[in-house]
This record gives C-alpha cells, sequence and structure tokens, in this order.
C-alpha cells in the first residue's frame, strides 16, 4: 500500500468513526426529548378501591381512608411542568415526579376530604409523565429490588411493549411505602395509579392501600 492509499484508508475510517459517533449522539439526543400529549385542564376520572386495617392489640380500630373505597373522582390537570431534555434522574424527580398537577374532586363536583385528597393528587401527579423518553427513564432507575425486606428506598421502572410501570419504594425500621403507576405510552396518563403504607408503632399497627383505576 503506498502512501496516498495509506491516507485514503486513514480518511475514510475517520470518516466512519465520525459518522459513527454522529448517529449514536443523535439516537441518545432524541431518546432525551420528552413531550406532554396531555393539557392543562384535562379531567381523568378514576374508580377508588381501599383495603386496610387499624389494630391496637386485639381491637380492630377504623380505617379512615376507607370512606373512599368505592368512590369515583375526578382529577384535573392544572399544571405541567416544562419539559425538554432531561439528562440525569435527579431532574426528573424534582422537575417532573414531584411537582403537583391535579385537583380532584368527587365526580359529583363535591370536596375530597383533604386528608385523602392531598395523598391522592399527589400521587396521581407522580404517575403522569411525559412521553418519549421511555427507554431514557428507563435506563434510570432499576426494575427490581434484591432485598425487598430490608432497609431500602428506591425508585423502579420497566418498560414494557405498550406501558411503563413507574414506581417508589421505601421499607424503614417501622415504615414501609410503596407507590405506582401502570402509564400508557401514548398519552403518558397512568391507567392504574397504586400507594400502600405500613406503620407500626408501640400502640397500633396499621396498613392500607389505595388504588385509583382509569375509566375510559
Amino acid at each position: 500500500m503506498d502512501h496516498r492509499q495509506r491516507i485514503l484508508t486513514v480518511i475514510i475510517l475517520t470518516f466512519m468513526v465520525t459518522l459513527a459517533v454522529v448517529i449514536l449522539t443523535e439516537d441518545l439526543y432524541q431518546s432525551m426529548i420528552f413531550s406532554w400529549k396531555i393539557e392543562k385542564e384535562t379531567v381523568l376520572v378514576y374508580d377508588v378501591r381501599v383495603t386496610g386495617s387499624v389494630s391496637s392489640g386485639n381491637t380492630t380500630l377504623p380505617l379512615s381512608f376507607a370512606q373512599m373505597n368505592n368512590t369515583r373522582i375526578s382529577a384535573t390537570i392544572v399544571s405541567l411542568p416544562n419539559v425538554s431534555i432531561i439528562f440525569y434522574a435527579s431532574d426528573f424527580l424534582e422537575n417532573v415526579v414531584d411537582r403537583l398537577k391535579t385537583h380532584s374532586r368527587f365526580a359529583n363536583g363535591t370536596d375530597i376530604p383533604v386528608e385523602f385528597g392531598n395523598p391522592i393528587n399527589t400521587h396521581i401527579s407522580h404517575c403522569i409523565l411525559p412521553t418519549g423518553g421511555w427507554r431514557h427513564l428507563d435506563w434510570f432507575f432499576p426494575n427490581h429490588i434484591d432485598s425487598p425486606s430490608s432497609e431500602h428506598e428506591s425508585y423502579l421502572s420497566v418498560f414494557q411493549q405498550n406501558l411503563f410501570y413507574f414506581g417508589y419504594s421505601s421499607n424503614q425500621t417501622t415504615e414501609a411505602e410503596q407507590w405506582y403507576g401502570i402509564v400508557n405510552l401514548d398519552t403518558g396518563i397512568p391507567q392504574v395509579v397504586s400507594f400502600w403504607i405500613y406503620r407500626t408503632s408501640p400502640l397500633t399497627i396499621s396498613s392500607y392501600a389505595v388504588t385509583l383505576f382509569l375509566i375510559p
């Protein structure tokens, strides 16, 4: 191979490597782009199911959240944070997941008591997600916890063909908490939102789960 051929080979190889880097960079960039497919004032209607108990010694006490069982609520989108490109999981959690996005009432228009409405709005808001960067989001978070019975705190995600599972799990000495949403890939709207809390104290043990099912 003469000198001219070697130079030509180097040029071709350099071009191919550069092209490959550009393609990979563009693919990565595209995977970080997010957008909302819903708008403010969109109304989401959910049926509410509540299970659980509170006990003190051998006595079973009323579960206050049971008042919400078999009710129907309307969650109105009141705020959507700005989203475009998200590089880090911490940005996504702070600027998207933790932002309150809804205001909820009973489907008949009456107010939900604050002690129930606040956690319901919080957890629906956690699970309303921008679309587009599903694989990027799935890369941010693990899809399982190796030792769920030990102390931990972790967000979780699972990207599947037609849905995105996004949730959170925490297990501490006297309290455990989990929540998750099953999110439509096309709209970013959670089809199911569920949260569960377990607490112990010297006097009582309480555990309840609230699950919301989207009404089409």
